[in-house]
């Protein structure tokens, strides 16, 4: 398992540089010069702020922490002697702003949004341009999205916690806010980037409706902050309220950005890539977090975009991109799950009777048609459900079996109970609560 997730965790990441420099050097002349005219008028606005900007001093002091993208930052003293890159005046590929301006705009967020201050005492839970701790966040990223992709269905997935330290001891935070917290920054530091937008979708995955209830926080008293009642642990804000509270501020300031600032041009170039990639991907995994990434920016950004054009032609064809793309959800969910999950053991079968073997055996013959292999009968006596008052009489009879399928080229099986009438009539397949079709190994 660990040499899969590593492999994975590779591949992503090969797939994520690919991806960004197939951003730079497929991106056409068009998006090139949005994004010229883009910095250029942001210069402009820029210059025309600093030369209306009032000398009061009670305005300026209002304006202080208050995080300006188009706006030039210096790192502070603090900064300079606590992270070595923060002088660094290099405009990296992909970027619009120096490692320098980008670790300067991380000391001027709102600590309500970003409550890890300063950022040189909680280093990972910032982009910092340090490749091992990268590998690091992407590694957890990998290891929470293949968690949630093996899910069954209406499953959900419980985060983890791991400890920090803070000047007030040890507390806990969750898995995912280390790469939440840290490219959302890099994108609200520097807007206009292909890079930052590229890794700041990975967290709009994790923010959309759909994808979002997938997992949950799991605490003994939410609105105490209490994680573990028993060994006292607490989570870094003083309740659930809090901690999810910035994680929707990051949200919506970061969502403002991408529907104003990044380019619709540009948006549709990324759709386009993001569509080609997922239809010829094999690895069901990544087909997952492709799909996800699509839909995340489908229907929090590129619909809501300021210049978003519904008769467009351009945005028609992307919506139809999205439309059919959608229409797999369900297969590329399966897919994902069998791909992740662990093969179970095939339970021990029992005999029953002509009559009630040859009428299941149809009725699955019936739902699964060519993928359809075997049904295990998992009793031979048939339960009683009877009315939970006086006479008590029997409502239906039940019995539990597992059905076996072979599809894609995998052996998959899953559990049902079949109802009937007491008096022998009405059959019914339903699948058992909680349960969903798992991998087996079938001879």
């Amino acid at each position: 398992m660990k040499k899969h997730l590593l492999f994975l965790s590779l591949l992503i990441m090969l797939t994520c540089s690919a991806n960004a420099q197939l951003n730079l050097n497929r991106l056409g002349n068009k998006v090139k010069e949005q994004v010229e005219k883009k910095k250029d008028q942001v210069e402009t606005e820029t210059q025309a702020e600093q030369a209306a900007e009032p000398s009061n001093a009670k305005q300026e002091e209002d304006e202080r922490g208050k995080y300006n993208y188009k706006k030039t930052y210096k790192p502070s003293a603090k900064a300079l002697a606590a992270d070595p890159k923060a002088s660094d005046q290099t405009v990296e590929a992909m970027y619009t702003k120096s490692i320098s301006e980008i670790h300067a705009a991380y000391e001027q967020f709102d600590p309500e949004l970003f409550p890890y201050q300063p950022y040189y005492n909680y280093k990972q839970f910032y982009y910092l341009h340090d490749d091992k701790e990268e590998e690091i966040r992407t590694g957890q990223y990998t290891s929470i999205v293949m968690n949630i992709a093996k899910l069954p269905a209406g499953d959900f997935y419980y985060m983890p916690y791991t400890p920090i330290q803070t000047p007030d001891g040890e507390a806990l935070v969750t898995y995912d806010e280390f790469f939440r917290n840290a490219w959302t920054a890099l994108f609200i530091a520097d807007p206009l980037s292909p890079w930052t937008f590229h890794k700041y979708v990975n967290v709009l995955m994790f923010e959309n409706r759909m994808f979002e209830i997938k997992y949950t926080y799991k605490m003994s008293d939410a609105e105490k902050g209490i994680v573990n009642a028993e060994t006292g642990a607490l989570l870094f804000a003083p309740s659930e309220a809090a901690y999810t509270h910035a994680q929707d501020s990051r949200k919506l300031l970061a969502l403002s950005l991408a529907r104003n600032e990044v380019t619709i041009d540009y948006l549709r170039y990324y759709l386009n890539e993001l569509f080609q990639q997922c239809n010829a991907e094999t690895n069901p995994v990544l087909k997952y977090i492709l799909y996800w990434k699509i839909d995340a920016i489908m229907v929090n950004v590129f619909t809501k975009h300021k210049d978003y054009d519904a008769s467009n032609v351009a945005n028609r064809k992307v919506e139809a991109s999205y439309g059919a793309l959608e229409s797999q959800r369900f297969d590329i969910e399966t897919n994902a799950r069998m791909h992740s999950a662990e093969t179970v053991e095939i339970p021990k079968g029992v005999q029953v009777d002509s009559n009630t073997s040859s009428k299941i055996n149809a009725m699955a013959q019936k739902q699964f048609g060519d993928e359809f292999v075997k049904t295990i009968f998992l009793s031979s006596n048939w339960s009683e459900f009877k009315e939970d008052k006086y006479p008590y009489r029997v409502m239906h009879l039940s019995i539990p079996i597992a059905v076996i399928v072979k599809r894609g080229g995998k052996y998959l099986m899953n559990y049902y109970d079949v109802t009937r009438s007491p008096s022998g009539g009405n059959w019914h397949m339903m699948v058992k609560m909680g349960s969903s079709f798992a991998p087996i190994k079938y001879e």
